[in-house]
């Protein structure tokens, strides 16, 4: 078999042993429940399974998840290939490769996305408080460490780098452990890291490092980095356990997403303040055919993946839509650019309430969600919007209200 060369875009965070949950657990004795073995990682966008399974959603639909964590993508793959496990945990780039070197994988369900600036994202470009290096243009001709070559961290960055006006042929990556990234970033090893959480914030509050650009949110608002997948045979021969998997892995993504300091009680202590990602149930299909074709450009894949295979018509495709409220605006943007009409569907919208005194409300057909007056932070709501006619607004003063057709 083709060794698989398998890029994190994950949050690594070593999850403390005490938070590993096991579905029997919670299990009534009464009540025969069937054992899914989850391969995942040990890194913090993972948890909502921990969550999930804290909280009773898998036991609810009848499941007794075995959860054995590996230590990368590739493993996950090749465990999954193996028959070694029925659901992994990983990226959206591990999938595309193994499916595009015989292993069949199909999605049974999304997880995380990326952020939508250098502000709210969970893994950027760093550099050393004393660099010259101030925007991306600046990184031309520069050495990036990442952890991996031919993986999504080179895909993302050799792509963003393009959208910005940079050469990506001018850079020389550098493959390095992310826990040795901000060393050889301090003795001048490499111009530039490419970290994650929890390595961006020691890099940031530790050394004085600067962030000098995110590559996720260069290419899109709410880029899409991983979910849940297993081998198509597994799902063909057991559609009640995967959409049952898949209803529970929901639940939790959505509680997870909710309740944050939920997911941060899980989190090792001292590592309980880093940037979380985004957790959604939908999958932007446009984005992700976008991310194979990234893939294939930089040389990652031969062949673009079969999408239709890869994520069945079971998963929900959507878009992931960006609310804004402040003391005097409020706003509802898709990849940038205000919301007027949508088509009917499923959609996340990602809330960031940053005003004491206003308040997001979204209110339409089946649909009425809001945020506290008084309260700030980010909320998320995945709806299905039907056609008609639907307002986002404040109640607070002065009184903000917009709206939009679903069609």
């Amino acid at each position: 078999m083709k060794r698989l060369t398998l890029g994190s875009a994950l949050l690594v965070v070593v999850v403390a042993a005490a938070t590993v949950f096991s579905g029997a657990a919670a299990s009534s004795p009464n009540r025969r429940l069937a054992t899914i073995t989850v391969d995942t990682l040990p890194i913090a966008n993972a948890l909502p399974l921990d969550l999930g399974i804290k909280k009773g959603f898998f036991q609810a639909q009848g499941l007794d998840i075995n959860k054995r964590t590996l230590q990368s993508g590739n493993d996950v793959v090749l465990a999954l290939a193996n028959h070694n496990g029925e659901i992994g945990y990983l990226g959206w780039v591990p999938m595309m490769i193994a499916r595009t070197t015989g292993i069949k994988l199909t999605a049974v369900a999304a997880s995380e996305v990326e952020g939508t600036s250098v502000a709210d994202n969970w893994q950027n470009i760093l550099v050393k408080g004393s660099s010259s290096i101030r925007t991306a243009k600046d990184l031309a001709g520069k050495t990036i460490a990442v952890n991996a070559l031919k993986g999504v961290g080179e895909v993302m960055i050799k792509a963003a780098l393009k959208k910005e006006g940079v050469d990506p042929g001018s850079i020389k990556l550098l493959p390095l452990p992310f826990p040795s990234m901000r060393s050889a970033l301090q003795n001048g090893q490499v111009d530039a890291i490419w970290v994650p959480e929890p390595f961006l914030s020691q890099a940031l509050n530790n050394d004085g490092a600067r962030i000098v650009m995110a590559p996720g949110p260069v290419l899109g608002k709410f880029w899409p980095i991983g979910g849940y997948a297993a081998l198509a045979d597994w799902s063909k021969s057991n559609p009640d356990l995967a959409r049952k998997f898949r209803a529970a892995i929901n639940q939790s993504l959505t509680y997870a997403q909710g309740h944050p300091s939920e997911i941060r009680e899980l989190l090792p202590a001292g590592s309980q303040n880093v940037r979380l990602p985004i957790w959604s149930p939908v999958v932007d299909l446009a984005k992700l055919l976008q991310l194979a074709k990234y893939a294939k450009e930089y040389d990652v894949i031969s062949t673009l993946p079969n999408l239709t295979q890869l994520i069945p018509s079971s998963i929900s495709g959507g878009k992931n839509l960006q609310g804004t409220v402040g003391d005097r605006f409020i706003a509802l943007r898709l990849d940038g650019r205000a919301v007027k009409t949508l088509p009917a569907g499923k959609y996340t919208f990602v809330v960031t309430d940053a005003s004491k005194t206003q308040n997001f409300q979204l209110a339409g057909p089946g649909v009425h969600k809001q945020t506290s007056v008084r309260g700030i932070g980010r909320s998320t709501w995945t709806v299905t919007l039907k056609k008609g006619r639907y307002t986002f607004s404040s109640s607070g003063r002065p009184r903000l209200n917009a709206t939009f057709r679903v069609t």
